[in-house]
């Protein structure tokens, strides 16, 4: 009997706590999930971003080498003009290396040094060189022994103080840099006796790197570059600080600034890179800064765990209240309706949330599809871009050196006459210039939209920052151009700018370009039916447009309108515009979410407004107003004003 109590007792208690219990399971279930996606997501993103940071380092490495290799092939051609010919003096000197120095700022300087006397004492006293050659003088005693380009460590220029490199390269009166190796064994090793001279050359440290960085995005990361066969406290070459967006040549100014945290690979090991100059070896390391390493890095991650909390939350109190309200239902049949409606009410805020986040999940995925589109694009089109010009001057030069064997071959054998008249060699010196210009002029027009595509995604633009709001406009439509073009059913839509003079403006600008989207799209939308019910004459004598105006409204805020033509709305339409859910189009062609989101992110987010101003039959006009720089102020009410006049 007291074994039958207990038990009742217990099943009892449980039942009475059965709804704490379940709540309790999907919670640790829940948020023990959240857990570990969260983990996989960091997991990826941090190998995301040592990935990136090997490509970044990578890249820079190659550009390192390629500006030192070029510089070196300039000073072997020198060296090689060098040996052939004697006696040149200073003027042949310069035209033959000017045209080098001008398209190569890293190469300071070439020269030759020759030997003046057979005095043993050459290497310091018998160049003909204003330099202190002294401190080089096993730098020179290698290039002879080993005839070949020799690198020193870290030099400075006493008239410029500019941290340079010395390259010296041996020329023997038997052969000139470059010969082949039968040559090469009837040298004598490092003989003086057969030294015609040097061909000397300075690499500036902080111009290599210039051209290294150029094309490299480099936001909160450093650059430092050592000279890795130097001694410990002369291993310094130069440093990119990422904040100041400067390089830093003198070491007492380096010592003084952050370095930054060294950068790792996706293996693990740091991410360095050895650079071979010639017979040294110079060591690129990447240095991340305390901006760099923060939690927007890691977004993806944290949303996903935030995320999973909130759904975690909302599907245990959804148990707790589901199971308090089955509880009350058996009691008392009164509270059953009441209960019902909570239910209810609960289910469409989540129907409003879930709804939201699929709309903002849609603008963000088209941000990374426009932008993954034009970074694809961007490296083709540069390529070809860049080779137009060329592949221009090429097809001249090849047509002239025509023109002049045809002018002084005046009777060209019977083959080549026949030749010329088979490919119409008239028409084609004609027709292949403007084949190319027409190629510029395409490749300058896919430059435009992939800058544009950027300008829209502004996926690295996460936080406020001032931005020019014409161009998010002009991106926007860019991305709507398809829907502006004539169809089948309607004449193009004409777009008037009426850009005013405006200074940046801080906001958030990919939500302010979904913004646009949205405000336009419905443009769109509603001239397209405007003008199905339209006769043709009406339609020619009224053309369908859409009128963006900006204008700078004093003393601290810009104001941008955007206005159609179209029918107009009614007043009881235009009181329920910002409402969640509420659409006047067709099912399956609106969510009624585009306007209420605009609305959250203009007076909300950026603390303007957004007015509708519309009249049956004049068309409809949304102005929206934000102030120049973010403070902390008072949301201004929707307010909806007759519209003053049409587009």
């Amino acid at each position: 009997m007291t074994a039958n109590k207990f038990l009742n007792l217990a099943t009892s208690t449980l039942l009475s706590y059965r709804r704490y219990i379940q709540a309790g399971l999907t919670l640790c279930a829940g948020l023990g999930l959240s857990a570990l996606a969260s983990s996989v997501a960091y997991n990826w993103e941090y190998k995301s971003m040592q990935a990136e940071l090997q490509d970044r380092l990578d890249k820079i490495a190659t550009e390192i080498q390629r500006e030192v290799s070029g510089n070196l092939e300039i000073i072997r051609a020198a060296g090689a003009f060098y040996s052939v010919f004697d006696g040149v003096k200073t003027p042949e000197m310069k035209t033959f290396v000017g045209p080098a120095l001008y398209r190569h700022p890293s190469l300071k300087a070439i020269a030759w040094l020759p030997r003046l006397s057979d005095s043993p004492q050459f290497l310091t006293e018998e160049i003909d060189l204003t330099l202190g050659l002294t401190t080089n003088r096993l730098a020179l005693e290698n290039a002879i022994k080993r005839q070949e380009i020799t690198a020193t460590d870290r030099q400075k220029l006493s008239s410029q103080n500019q941290p340079s490199v010395f390259v010296f390269m041996p020329i023997f009166s038997q052969n000139y840099a470059g010969a082949g190796a039968e040559l090469q064994q009837n040298l004598p090793d490092g003989s003086p006796k057969n030294l015609k001279g040097f061909t000397f050359g300075v690499l500036l440290v902080d111009a290599i790197v210039k051209s290294a960085l150029q094309e490299t995005n480099l936001d909160f990361v450093n650059v430092y570059l050592q000279d890795a066969m130097a001694p410990e406290a002369e291993r310094f070459l130069a440093f990119y600080e990422a904040k100041t967006k400067r390089i830093i040549t003198d070491e007492k100014i380096k010592n003084k600034i952050q370095m930054g945290e060294r950068a790792y690979c996706p293996d693990g090991s740091s991410c360095t890179r050895i650079i071979n100059i010639e017979n040294r070896r110079w060591l690129l390391e990447l240095r991340l800064t305390p901006e760099y390493i923060n939690p927007l890095k890691f977004g993806r991650s944290l949303t996903v765990l935030i995320l999973g909390t909130i759904l975690t939350l909302v599907a245990t109190l959804y148990l707790m209240s589901l199971l308090s309200y089955t509880e009350k239902i058996e009691k008392i049949a009164a509270e059953r309706t009441a209960k019902s409606q909570e239910l209810e009410k609960t289910l469409q805020e989540l129907q409003q949330t879930q709804a939201q986040l699929i709309q903002q999940e849609k603008m963000s995925s088209l941000g990374l599809l426009v932008a993954g589109v034009a970074h694809e694009v961007n490296n083709p089109i540069n390529f070809i871009y860049g080779n137009i010009h060329h592949a221009s001057e090429y097809t001249r030069d090849l047509f002239e050196l025509v023109k002049l064997y045809q002018k002084n071959y005046l009777s060209p054998p019977s083959e080549i006459s026949e030749y010329l008249k088979n490919i119409d060699f008239d028409f084609l010196s004609k027709d292949l210039p403007q084949l190319l210009s027409s190629m510029k002029i395409g490749a300058d027009r896919i430059v435009q939209i992939v800058q544009s595509l950027r300008n829209f995604s502004r996926l690295d633009e996460s936080e406020m920052k001032p931005v020019n709001i014409h161009e998010g406009i002009d991106s926007t439509l860019l991305i709507l151009q398809s829907r502006l073009k004539a169809t089948a059913d309607r004449p193009p839509i004409e777009i008037v700018k009426n850009y005013s003079n405006l200074p940046l403006v801080e906001c958030y600008a990919g939500q302010l370009n979904q913004v646009f989207m949205n405000i336009l799209a419905n443009a769109i939308d509603a001239l397209e039916s405007y003008n199905l019910d339209r006769e043709p004459k009406a339609a020619e004598a009224n053309p369908i447009a859409i009128a963006i105006t900006t204008e700078y409204s004093v003393p601290d805020k810009i104001i941008v309108r955007i206005s159609d033509n179209g029918p107009g709305m009614a007043e009881n339409v235009k009181k329920r515009l910002f409402d969640p859910f509420f659409t006047t189009k067709p099912v399956g062609k609106g969510t009624g979410l585009g306007l209420s989101i605009s609305y959250k992110i203009v007076v909300e987010k950026h603390k303007g407004t957004l007015r509708c101003d519309s009249t049956p039959g004049l068309g409809t006009e949304f102005s929206i107003e934000i102030p120049l720089r973010q403070e902390v102020r008072q949301a201004v009410p929707f307010v909806s004003r007759k519209i003053s006049e049409a587009a």
